[in-house]
């Protein structure tokens, strides 16, 4: 079943498959004179970069993960001290925002930018471009919790970023709107997600393609809109049950499975179309900025998608073995972050650290040291307080789900 770094690489092909057919759209429309003067590949390439990196900040255990990091800071941030002092009371209310509402996406950001890279501290030295296609949610923690129009659920950088943001605003004059490209992004993450989802449940007998027919059929009886929609959505359905038939006919040996596979191609097809298409249909709206929602609003492809959801929701999510997992991984989460912050709020400073204080810092990797100490060189002594706690957030991010577990057993015995 697909890893992180599967995934990445599949939202990376899709990505620069949908800015192939949004350019040479936009080019023959006559939308743009920088399409007529410009490469195909300067457009898909910047998708291509930014597929590969945009997760690459997501905590062990995904999106469970970051919700563990956060229910972390908001039951134990308060009780951190140093010298005596709360660690809420150094902080700056953006800063303490910041981790109550930690968020893998900020944090793709920062490592991107941040983390020593080919012996420099800058960072891997991506394009605006790029950086800018990555940052789905351009609002820091403060305006989240504060004057939010656009009602953004989750922020997009760190206070530790904010100068990189405003760069990357003013460089691709995006003004802290969303960028174009990031859209696209958006819609080839929904495309390999949703449909990789259905087949990675039914190599692990979490779900079978009877439930999957059911499922489609149900969103189709209850779904609101036109008749064309409806019909093709129900196009899609009977589309799955006449693969599955050839697969029967032909004597393949997992007829369901490899029907789902094909299936999954086709929608796959589908669904770039569809979002290249409405890039196009939008582009003024997406370039002015004022573009709510996303690609799929309104087509074939957003009706499967949301089906798809519906049914990822009831069975997928909800499986007893993606559960277990899950538990798992908080309290893998929540032991680690335990171990490593007391000791990490104290390190480099002048307060006394204790034997075993030192040596839980030992285990942390000189590489998020090193990242620590050239960021917080000339800062204050709150804002190096923040880059420590971040520090170890870095570490715990970094680290794969395997890697996650195998710590915490030899820390704890698990």
């Amino acid at each position: 079943v697909r890893t992180r770094l599967t995934h990445s690489l599949e939202v990376s092909a899709i990505g620069k498959r949908l800015g192939e057919a949004a350019f040479r759209r936009l080019k023959k429309a006559g939308k743009d004179p920088w399409f007529a003067c410009h490469e195909e590949k300067e457009f898909s390439d910047v998708l291509l970069c930014a597929g590969l990196v945009h997760d690459i900040g997501n905590p062990p255990f995904g999106h469970f993960g970051e919700f563990a990091v956060r229910e972390w800071f908001g039951a134990h941030l308060g009780e951190l001290t140093l010298k005596g002092q709360k660690v809420t009371e150094l902080l700056c209310e953006g800063q303490i925002q910041d981790l109550y509402h930690f968020e893998g996406n900020a944090q793709s950001l920062r490592l991107l930018s941040k983390t020593p890279c080919l012996g420099r501290m800058q960072g891997f030295n991506l394009s605006c471009a790029v950086l800018a296609t990555i940052i789905k949610y351009p609002v820091s923690s403060e305006e989240l919790t504060g004057e939010n129009p656009r009602g953004y659920k989750k922020m997009g950088y760190h206070c530790a970023e904010r100068r990189l943001f405003r760069r990357v605003s003013e460089k691709t004059g995006t003004e802290g709107c969303r960028h174009p490209l990031s859209y696209l992004l958006e819609a080839a993450d929904d495309i390999a997600y949703r449909t990789s989802d259905l087949e990675d449940a039914m190599v692990k007998k979490i779900l079978s393609l009877s439930q999957i027919l059911e499922g489609l059929k149900s969103y189709e009886d209850a779904m609101e809109g036109s008749r064309g929609e409806k019909d093709a959505v129900r196009r899609c359905r009977r589309g799955l049950e006449a693969l599955y038939q050839e697969e029967l006919e032909a004597g393949d040996r997992k007829p369901e499975l490899t029907a789902v596979q094909r299936w999954n191609q086709q929608m796959q097809e589908m669904m770039i179309g569809e979002a290249a298409g409405a890039f196009v249909r939008h582009y003024d709206r997406l370039m002015a900025g004022s573009l709510d929602g996303d690609l799929f609003e309104g087509t074939p492809s957003g009706h499967i998608i949301a089906a798809i959801a519906a049914l990822s929701e009831s069975l997928i999510y909800t499986s007893s073995l993606k559960i277990k997992t899950e538990l798992f991984g908080r309290r893998v989460i929540d032991s680690l972050l335990s171990q490593f912050m007391p000791a990490a709020v104290k390190y480099d400073t002048e307060e006394e650290q204790t034997f075993i204080d030192r040596r839980i810092m030992d285990i942390i990797s000189g590489f998020y040291k090193s990242m620590y100490h050239a960021e917080a060189e000339g800062k204050d002594r709150g804002e190096r307080l923040y880059l420590r706690i971040l520090m170890v957030t870095d570490y715990i991010s970094g680290m794969t789900d395997n890697y996650a577990k195998r710590l915490y057993k030899e820390l704890f015995g698990g």
